[in-house]
């Protein structure tokens, strides 16, 4: 038995009022017909301000905009959908024609709340579009979800790729990030450089003040080397009272001029230890320039010597290597 148009909308208001899903209806020329007790609930509009009028966007946005149903009646042309949900839609995979979105809504609640909404269009017995059918539904407890198991595997990830005493990457990262850098130097033949710092006299710090002032030594020097690095260099505690600088994009000689700011900075550096003494402290620096042909392996060593020679030259200075024979 064939509906009349009649039961056609007592049928709909039946399915949309009875639906838990919010739910919103327009015709043809955008005037809202229904509007769900779960659609006035979320957005807080009640259906008497909205029902028979085209102003739907009211309760979602601060400005006159179609929603996601207005677009459905229009034709649903892409490049339309694409302009007001740009990077936040997709076709629906279940429904023809239809759109489905996810966005965040700063009015709604406390804090605002994301939905994910599906609109689809209503056609007659023609196939002509006599208006169209949205559907919400919040989805902030997932987000919010998503969002803290995406910081938490953030957090991990940091964890295990900086040093907790610190704060700068550790020797794990180090391999990863200069195999990296140094294939990118040999691809285009751009320079890089690499200092190895060491703390002078450590071993006579720990013994006079103990471990807790070393540590503090050591964050004031990591806390030298963050203040002289570029966004595109990278600190890393290599072990002990050891540090390594991976500098791209830095000649020798622009790396030596570096070290020296930071060996006068950290040499002018005053560490006051837990009983109240002041605590100075040095540190040897050496340089090395990347070659394309050599190994990473070959460059820390180089640069390690280097710092090895500058201490053998009366510490508290910087030395560049030779580059490798």
């Amino acid at each position: 038995m064939l509906l009349t148009p009649d039961a056609d909308t007592i049928v709909l208001s039946q399915l949309v009022e009875g639906n838990p899903v919010a739910t919103i209806v327009i015709d043809a020329q955008h005037r809202v017909t229904h509007w769900n007790r779960a659609c006035a609930q979320l957005t807080g509009t009640p259906a008497e301000k909205i029902i028979g009028t085209q102003e739907q966007w009211r309760a979602f946005y601060a400005e006159p905009r179609p929603i996601m149903a207005d677009l459905i009646v229009e034709g649903a042309l892409e490049a339309a959908v694409d302009h007001f949900y740009h990077g936040k839609f997709k076709r629906s995979e279940l429904i023809d024609g239809a759109f489905e979105a996810e966005d965040f809504f700063p009015s709604f609640g406390q804090g605002g709340r994301w939905l994910f909404f599906t609109a689809a269009a209503i056609r007659n017995a023609q196939g002509e579009i006599i208006g169209a059918i949205e559907t919400l539904q919040d989805v902030t407890a997932r987000r919010s979800a998503e969002e803290a198991l995406r910081k938490s595997e953030e957090r991990y990830r940091q964890l295990s790729l900086t040093d907790s005493l610190t704060g700068l990457f550790n020797s794990r990262f180090l391999h990863q990030r200069l195999k990296t850098e140094m294939e990118r130097a040999a691809r285009y033949q751009r320079p890089l450089a690499l200092l190895v710092l060491d703390c002078d006299n450590f071993k006579s710090i720990n013994d006079r003040f103990g471990h807790l002032d070393g540590d503090k030594v050591l964050q004031a020097l990591a806390g030298v080397i963050a203040s002289c690095l570029r966004s595109s260099d990278s600190g890393f505690r290599y072990g002990g009272e050891e540090f390594v600088l991976l500098l791209p994009e830095t000649t020798a000689d622009a790396a030596r001029m570096l070290a020296e700011r930071l060996r006068v900075s950290f040499a002018d550096e005053v560490v006051e230890s837990v009983t109240g003494l002041p605590i100075r402290c040095t540190v040897s620096i050496g340089v090395a320039e990347s070659f394309g042909c050599e190994s990473e392996n070959s460059l820390i060593r180089r640069a390690d010597d280097a710092s090895y020679e500058a201490k053998r030259r009366g510490k508290n200075c910087v030395f560049v290597a030779e580059s490798p024979t």
